[in-house]
């Protein structure tokens, strides 16, 4: 195949970089909202997926610390910089 080559002034380079870095940014932005990684504050379902691990698993989680709000007898919210930082250290106690 044969190697096409385009000259380009300093100035242009620059500003096709900045064109392809803004590209890259504002698709790694929609990739995190369309996962729902731009979300800390999860529930039970999404800690459990994010996690990947069984609602008994979850459990056993929770009665070992795993930091959790319980809103009234059934609303789980997780925050998942808070479950990171638990899980990290959980060996280290």
């Amino acid at each position: 195949m044969a190697e096409v080559k385009i000259l380009l002034a300093d100035d242009q380079e620059r500003e096709l970089k900045k064109y392809f870095y803004q590209v890259a940014v504002d698709t790694l932005q929609q990739a995190k909202k369309d996962f729902n990684l731009d979300r800390d504050l999860v529930n039970r379902t999404e800690i459990q997926e994010w996690l990947d691990v069984s609602p008994q698993f979850l459990d056993e989680l929770l009665v070992q610390g795993l930091p959790v709000t319980l809103i009234g007898t059934k609303k789980y919210f997780f925050s998942k910089q808070e479950v990171r930082k638990w899980i990290i250290n959980y060996n280290k106690k």
